[in-house]
């Protein structure tokens, strides 16, 4: 009697679970990445319009400014932006446009892809992505701390100063250089997926096929000079010979 109490449970357990949702149609999962993808578009070139237009005397993050009128394309929302973005990262800032369109090229390549796409390559790109931001801010506050420009803060912004105070001290001014330009090189690699290897060999081969053109337009030229000389000889010896022998007996 016992089994058989618990089988009706059993069953009630069952039947209460919910079934599993049916999948959107291939039509509208289409239109739906389509959407998402314009909306990345938009906010890419919103970021880019804030931070070109930024000025000093907008109301922002970092300060109060005046509110009767807000000169950044993005209004209010976007002068709050760009100043914070300039702020912690200083002119690094601009590294977000190159993210932005990043995303929005890897969005239009799987627009039209319905499956899964690979995490791992785009942990990749992030790790690199954040990579390249640090070691850009360092580098900017390290080198161009000189540099008289309309920022919040400084260039290369706090994470900047933060990174190159603790690399110059660590150790020294020109070790902390070589380490953000390996840094940047690397975060680049990963960010891009270039290689600087392939990089070399095509910047190489380049400069062999431009010195190659060089030497044949040039030859090509001298070439066209002598000929030249070649047929003015000729034909002054043509014009010469003609005033012998039409002379009269």
């Amino acid at each position: 009697m016992a089994f058989l109490n618990k089988t009706p449970s059993l069953n009630t357990r069952s039947s209460n679970r919910r079934a599993p949702p049916e999948p959107l149609s291939p039509k509208l999962s289409g239109l739906l990445r389509e959407a998402r993808w314009l909306a990345v578009v938009v906010l890419a070139l919103y970021l880019a319009l804030v931070l070109f237009s930024y000025d000093h005397a907008d109301p922002g993050w970092s300060h109060s400014g005046s509110m009767l009128s807000v000169h950044n394309a993005g209004g209010e929302l976007g002068a709050w932006l760009a100043d914070m973005l300039l702020y912690v990262f200083g002119f690094s800032a601009y590294w977000w446009v190159a993210f932005s369109l990043y995303v929005v090229w890897r969005g239009y390549r799987r627009i039209e892809s319905a499956g899964m796409s690979d995490r791992r390559s785009l942990f990749v790109a992030v790790t690199g992505f954040l990579i390249l931001l640090l070691a850009s801010s360092g580098l900017e506050a390290l080198r161009l701390y000189s540099i008289k420009a309309a920022l919040p803060l400084a260039p290369g912004g706090m994470l900047g100063s933060v990174v190159s105070s603790y690399l110059a001290i660590s150790i020294g001014f020109t070790g902390a250089t070589l380490i953000l330009l390996l840094s940047m090189a690397v975060g680049f690699s990963l960010f891009t997926g270039m290689s600087w290897l392939k990089f070399m060999e095509g910047l190489g081969g380049a400069m062999e096929n431009s010195i190659q053109w060089i030497f044949r337009t040039w030859d090509a030229w001298q070439d066209r000079r002598a000929g030249s000389v070649a047929l003015n000889r000729r034909e002054e010896v043509v014009e010469e010979k003609k005033r012998v022998d039409d002379h009269k007996p």
